[in-house]
């Protein structure tokens, strides 16, 4: 499983999936009618349906590492989004060397 703590700001990872942990909050969001309920994960979905490949723009205090992201929103205009890195499977490292 990748680890986020080797990442560095400026590396790049592929988004390969909605974190486990963002599903389900979005499906008690539905269960509880709230508002804009899934907001993360139908975001990260939206990121998998562009290019996916964001560069890590910063690891905050605690150790945790962003990316940010722009992508098209639901109504047709521009979203930034700032997101974490999970220790997870649900990104890949992108090796952006030219041999």
């Amino acid at each position: 499983m990748p680890n986020p703590r080797t990442l560095k700001i400026g590396d790049y990872i592929r988004i390969l999936r909605v974190p486990q942990c963002d599903l389900e909050q979005r499906e008690r969001e539905l269960a509880e009618k709230t508002e804009m309920a899934g907001w993360t994960a139908d975001s990260i979905e939206r990121i998998i349906e562009q290019p996916p490949v964001v560069r890590i723009s910063r690891i905050d205090a605690s150790g945790c590492v962003w990316y940010e992201t722009s992508i098209i929103g639901p109504d047709g205009t521009a979203e930034n989004h700032s997101l974490i890195v999970y220790e997870d499977d649900t990104w890949e490292c992108v090796d952006t060397s030219t041999d």
